[in-house]
């Protein structure tokens, strides 16, 4: 590891700081109605997400996509976490096989629902340890 690697990786630890105390204020701020959902994914649209691919194997070697069904708000959602470990956790609990882990924004994990007609009518579900956060199909950061 050179001498830019260890900047590079301090530089990526105190953003995840920042982003993380940035993350909580603004929950506190969309629980007590202070801001919009809105509003809260355009303070957050940087903060660091992990997911895998929307489709992959199950345990049985079938392929299929990954979604989350929320039966309260009549939806399908795509599963994002806040930690590499909860997404690890999450997909090796639901069956999935044979996936890669990738690392993201909101902002980004947004736009791939972009990507293709079936993904445009989902939602992105963020999980993290204190509960999960439902962003409604459509909603996109605001610049």
């Amino acid at each position: 590891m050179g001498l830019f690697d260890l900047f590079k990786k301090k530089e990526q630890t105190t953003q995840s700081v920042n982003n993380n105390q940035v993350w909580k204020d603004s929950i506190s701020k969309l629980n007590s109605d202070e801001i919009s959902l809105q509003e809260f994914i355009n303070m957050n649209s940087a903060t660091p997400l992990f997911y895998s691919t929307p489709a992959g194997e199950n345990v049985e070697g079938k392929n299929q996509l990954w979604l989350l069904n929320h039966s309260k708000l009549n939806m399908q959602f795509f599963p994002t976490f806040l930690s590499k470990e909860l997404c690890y956790a999450s997909l090796s609990a639901a069956g999935r096989k044979n996936f890669i882990i990738l690392e993201g924004t909101i902002e980004s994990a947004l736009s791939l629902l972009d990507t293709n007609p079936i993904l445009e009518k989902v939602g992105l579900m963020i999980q993290g340890d204190d509960g999960q956060l439902p962003i409604p199909p459509k909603m996109r950061v605001q610049k």
